[in-house]
């Protein structure tokens, strides 16, 4: 994960509510027992109202499966929607905020563009890499009681070959009746073919298997990196959690790698290592990868340093 986006974190002196819940439904019953919780842990009052206000006051976007707050410093530091749901819930109180579910998370999606054909119209949609739309249209045939005939269908290619160039997709998603989409992929340039994807059920979910199959390729690089640097002894892949925190305060490390088991009550120094090591990372600008059991990490804790 590139960390750019966390660093509204950065230098803000705590305590922090840091919250990840499943939004795919009932909301408001499960931030209800979150909130019991951080009531527990005795939370700061006000740093869980601004935790409720911005759950209860918003709606979740189409496409969107789960929800990370981070709340500090009298004000919501971390608001984001992701498409990945959660395996459980998160709802955390300490003196450092706890960014690492996001992590796993948000892993970047591939740029991608959907496309939702039916009879009489088609509703398109531009997501960018961290799963939100940034373009929607809709293009209907000309007559509610038609169906889309051979201009209207030239129409909605362009529109979503406009999408794919805007962003850079390397996926074009095709969803509906397989008539519809097969007209649609017959009136799309022949350039673009190579691109799509025909679905029946949701695309949503077509879509987060291909971009875990690609960020899979990126976890894979990541750690052949890691085990040649080893290897190599050059000093540039270093072990364990004291070794990795002090390049990390140095400001030396391009990436951090972490196993998906992270054991959250080690600490490093007073503080938790599931919370101080990410925090470092987005302070320094260091990336995030989760390597699961992919490579052995003393401590599950390693990193690559900047050349």
């Amino acid at each position: 994960m590139h960390t750019a986006s966390l660093q509204n974190v950065v230098g803000i002196d705590g305590p922090f509510v840091s919250v990840f819940l499943d939004v795919g439904d009932h909301v408001e019953l499960r931030w209800r027992a979150m909130r019991d919780q951080l009531q527990a842990q005795a939370a700061d009052p006000y740093l869980v109202a601004l935790a409720h206000n911005a759950i209860t006051g918003s709606v979740t976007p189409r496409g969107m499966a789960s929800r990370s707050l981070v709340v500090g410093g009298g004000r919501v530091l971390v608001d984001r929607f992701v498409p990945v749901p959660p395996t459980g819930y998160t709802a955390r109180y300490g003196v450092l905020p706890y960014v690492l579910p996001l992590v796993d998370l948000s892993e970047p999606l591939l740029p991608h563009v959907v496309v939702q054909v039916s009879e009489h119209g088609a509703d398109l949609r531009g997501v960018d890499p961290s799963g939100r739309p940034v373009a929607v249209a809709t293009v209907g045939a000309r007559r509610p009681d038609r169906r889309l005939d051979a201009n209207e269908l030239a129409d909605v290619a362009q529109e979503a070959t406009a999408l794919v160039d805007r962003l850079g997709a390397p996926l074009l998603v095709l969803a509906g009746p397989l008539a519809g989409r097969r007209s649609l992929r017959v009136a799309l340039p022949s350039r673009y073919h190579h691109l799509v994807v025909e679905v029946e059920g949701p695309p949503d979910r077509a879509v987060l298997h291909l971009a875990g199959r690609a960020n899979q390729d990126a976890r894979r690089a990541v750690v052949e990196r890691f085990r040649d640097e080893s290897t190599r002894l050059t000093g540039r892949a270093v072990h364990g959690l004291d070794a990795v925190s002090r390049a990390l305060e140095r400001g030396d490390v391009d990436t951090l790698l972490l196993t998906d088991t992270l054991v959250g009550d080690r600490m490093v120094g007073e503080h938790r290592a599931d919370e101080l090591l990410p925090l470092q990372a987005v302070a320094c600008g260091a990336d995030i990868t989760l390597v699961g059991g992919a490579v052995r990490l003393h401590e599950d804790v390693g990193a690559l340093l900047k050349s």
